[in-house]
């Protein structure tokens, strides 16, 4: 009989757990309408299909999940069997049970870009959400920037994580870890406690799951600021059931030590009540280098415990508070036991930054997010974490599944989970300062960011754009300028100039002024331009190097000279950045009807042209004229002269990840003057064609953020079917599905964002309105219930040969384009033609051959022009 349960799950139930089926309404517009079994196994989900008579109905160990019938007018709810999971943990049989009626729930791969570099965080998380409850393991191998690998032991499991983060991994902190103990005398704690793990962990969004060697399954989900542990525990002769809280827990960098955080001091206590605990720890470094920050937390079990133990360094000790001052980061905390009759517990822990009354507050956040008549409900955190994507994200996103290719699918939905997680909203007590303006934090870097993830926010959530505006505005009044990155209440120490005016200027250009004093945001990006921070310094130079650290001297030296000299550290890359930040600026000041400062910020946006070095030689391939750095008494740096990739010369000095040839393509504003600069539109691309070439020996890497846009440029000499090309290629071997999905760190959501234009079909430039085409990869998609925007329909026909719907049958290339009805000869959009109040249809036809159907259509604008092409020698 067990053999052909098992059978039967496999050959029948685990193809036929989810469905997806059509409704159309009496205005005719498609929607989806899915029911959608998620085991709590990371299976691949295949269709139900539509043969009613597949469906067991009295196979005893399924649950029912209720679903809408589309089929019926007054939409019935009808009864649909699902598979349950079961596993035997020592004879004492555990049932599991997790459904949904949201369709997006068994199409988004948590676990995408967890591994080979792309730093994802596969824990529970709300969009935006302070709280990112996960997993945190050690690894001898490499840092864990988001807590988990697939490999490696389990030293926590903790309520606070960055995803896609930066420089060295952040947080890690208030965590968890239960394990089964006959005596908690018996453990060892002079040295690190972890787990192994059975088997691999499972997930889906707003629940997580992993079983540790030890018999103990942990299960949880999570809220805004606040998590709920669901611990179940064996049956083992003599054992306890034991959870430890290790204050000190946080997330090391074990490749750069001298920048990891560390924990300071904290305290712990237990309540009389034995059932509830709290404690602060306060913790230095990590990435944005903070003095110090100050967690709070506080915990409550469903039953109280038997008997609580403090630990302190290597010892036991007496008393139910614990407070320790810690310069080696040892271990100190509690240790919770409780009856051997227990099987099943749970716990309620909420964090709070705040800095007054903080384990007030933390305590506050668990009543917020969970209601009382769901206090220790998994199930209901789990839905209501479901429900929550599906209004703040999903329910925009309108697709005929059983129409499009299922990896296209997973591709976007994935993407656009990914670009909902960071930066965090501690809007509130939460914030460093007092104030009634929204504030976000952990923004691992607006260089990365400013590209395609906040163009994104733009249209797909403008309540959020507007707040991260306004939390950004809120920065410089308190701390007198624009930062490009925090985490923990602090600005990063950022390798250029900060990028948030370009933020400002993309929402400025976009119309997006609710509840946003662009006066005050002006002030802030000029303050920027002008003076910049003064505590900002560039740690990659050595001290009496001769270098500058400090890179608002960078600014003196900019401003002094127009650009940046070689006497500091990236002097390409900072000099391109300051470029950019000032045609930002440009915009800002037109839009506001400040002439006089349009005009010097639009002449120094074209700075960038003094680093323009006509002799400057690649043998590689025989072309001449590259960005080249510039000494201070404006001479070329003639031993850096002769190839491009200066091989002599790090990329620490020239610039910020990319080489120069990278960089000479990032100002999208003014591509008439590089063309003119690279001699002829054949010239151009010929250039371009080496950066993303087909072979090996490409020249550029789509990972990092400045190459965002470089496939897109084909479009600014009327040859978009080679934009289509690229991506399309792009997409093809350097995204995958899966943990190992992305080609490099995700950098907060930023890669995801550029996958998700590559996929609707249009890629936006930053800080300006217009937008280049590629193609869509999905026959239709609506986007609709965007904030203050119309919906907006993207079809592509003749999108698949054959019915096929496979990379191979899909046609890559655009034969013509129709916008609102009217035909198109140009290969770019305005914002206000997609994203108007009343919105867009955009209907292409494909081709399986290029077409150069945009061969005599208006050129993409160059917004900010500025030829100083005679002045460059004088």
């Amino acid at each position: 009989m067990q053999l052909f349960y098992w059978s039967f799950c496999c050959l029948v139930l685990f193809p036929l757990s989810w469905c997806i089926s059509l409704h159309i309404s009496d205005q005719n517009s498609i929607s989806v309408n899915a029911a959608i079994s998620t085991s709590l196994e990371r299976n691949t989900l295949q269709p139900l299909g539509s043969s009613s008579s597949l469906i067991p109905t009295s196979e005893p160990s399924l649950a029912c999940q209720r679903r809408i019938d589309p089929r019926s007018d007054d939409a019935q709810i009808m009864e649909v069997p699902l598979f349950e999971e079961r596993y035997t943990e020592h004879n004492n049989e555990l049932k599991i049970k997790y459904k949904t009626d949201y369709p997006f729930a068994g199409k988004v791969d948590v676990f995408y870009g967890t591994e080979g570099g792309g730093r994802m965080f596969p824990g529970t998380t709300l969009p935006f959400s302070m709280c990112k409850m996960g997993v945190d393991v050690i690894s001898a191998k490499a840092d864990v920037y988001s807590g988990y690998l697939t490999n490696g032991e389990v030293v926590g499991i903790s309520l606070l994580h960055q995803s896609g983060g930066r420089g060295v991994p952040n947080y890690g902190i208030v965590s968890q870890l239960p394990m089964m103990v006959k005596d908690i005398g018996d453990v060892d704690i002079s040295k690190q406690i972890s787990f192994k793990r059975r088997g691999t962990d499972s997930g889906h969004i707003g629940y997580y799951k992993t079983r540790l060697d030890n018999g103990a399954i942990v299960e949880f989900s999570s809220g805004e600021r606040s998590g709920l542990y669901q611990y179940r525990f064996p049956s083992l002769p003599s054992a306890h059931p034991v959870v430890m809280v290790n204050v000190t827990h946080h997330l090391h960098s074990y490749l750069r030590p001298w920048k990891s955080q560390n924990f300071v001091k904290g305290y712990i206590q237990v309540n009389k009540d034995m059932q509830s605990y709290s404690g602060k720890a306060i913790m230095s470094g990590g990435w944005s280098n903070p003095a110090s920050w100050v967690v709070s937390f506080y915990g409550i079990f469903d039953k109280p415990a038997n008997a609580v133990r403090a630990f302190q360094g290597n010892s036991f000790v007496n008393g139910y508070r614990v407070n320790f001052v810690n310069d080696h980061n040892k271990s100190f905390g509690l240790f919770f036991e409780f009856d051997e009759s227990v099987k099943l517990l749970k716990c309620h822990v909420g964090v709070s930054f705040a800095k007054d009354s903080g384990i007030e507050a933390a305590k506050m956040n668990i009543a917020k997010d969970y209601p009382e008549s769901h206090n220790f409900d998994l199930d209901w955190s789990v839905n209501n974490a479901l429900k929550r994507w599906n209004d703040e994200v999903f329910e925009k996103i309108d697709i005929i599944t059983e129409n499009e290719d299922p990896v296209i699918v997973e591709k976007l939905l994935t993407a656009i989970y990914g670009a909902h997680i960071m930066p965090i909203s501690k809007t509130g007590s939460e914030a460093p300062w007092r104030t009634d303006e929204p504030y976000y934090d952990d923004w691992p870097s607006l260089w990365n960011t400013f590209r395609c993830l906040h163009p994104l926010f733009n249209f797909f959530n403008q309540d959020r754009s507007t707040e991260m505006v306004r939390s950004l505005i809120e920065v410089w009044r308190h701390e007198g300028y624009l930062p490009d990155g925090r985490s923990a209440g602090r600005s990063a120490k950022w390798h250029g100039p900060s990028n948030a005016g370009i933020v400002l200027a993309d929402a400025f250009v976009k119309n997006i002024t609710e509840g946003i004093n662009w006066k005050e945001g002006y002030k802030a990006m000029k303050r920027n331009a002008e003076r910049g921070p003064k505590r900002a310094y560039d740690s990659t130079i050595a001290a009496g190097s001769g270098k500058s650290r400090h890179i608002n001297g960078a600014l003196t030296d900019w401003l002094r000279n127009g650009y940046v000299t070689t006497k500091y550290s990236k002097s390409v890359s900072k000099t391109m950045e300051f470029a950019y930040n000032a045609f930002a600026l440009y915009q800002v000041a037109k839009g506001l009807g400040k002439k006089s400062d349009a005009q010097r910020y639009l002449r120094r946006s074209s700075n960038w042209q003094n680093l323009w070095n006509y002799d400057a030689f690649s043998p590689k391939y025989n072309v001449s004229g590259f960005l080249q750095p510039r000494e201070e008494n404006g001479v070329f740096a003639e031993q850096h002269v002769s190839y491009v990739k200066y091989p002599d010369y790090s990329s620490e000095e020239i610039g910020y990840t990319p080489a120069p040839d990278e960089y000479g393509w990032t100002v999208p504003y003014d591509m008439a003057t590089l063309k003119e600069f690279v001699g002829s539109e054949e010239e151009f691309e010929k250039r371009l064609d080496s950066m993303f070439a087909m072979e090996e020996n490409k020249e550029a890497d789509i990972s990092n953020s400045i190459n965002f846009l470089t496939p897109y440029l084909y479009n600014f000499i009327n040859r978009q079917d080679k934009t289509s090309e690229v991506v399309n290629q792009l997409l093809e071997t350097r995204f995958k599905t899966g943990p190992k999905g992305l080609p490099g760190n995700s950098n907060a959501g930023s890669l995801q964002a550029w996958v998700f234009f590559a996929l609707i079909g249009f890629y936006p430039i930053a800080g300006t309105d217009i937008y280049l085409i590629s193609g869509p990869k999905l026959s239709y998609l609506k986007l609709r219930n965007l904030p203050n925007l119309g919906p907006v329909e993207i079809i592509a026909n003749n999108l698949y040969n054959e019915g096929k719907k496979t990379p191979e049958y899909r046609n890559k290339y655009i034969a013509s384009v129709t916008i609102n009805g009217y035909k198109l000869t140009r290969n770019w959009l305005f914002h206000e033609e997609i994203f108007g109040q009343y919105g867009s249809k955009i209907e292409f036809e494909m081709s399986d051959v290029p077409i150069q159907w945009d061969s005599s259509g208006y050129l993409p604008p160059s917004l900010g022009h500025y030829n100083r092409q005679q002045e460059l020698y004088q």
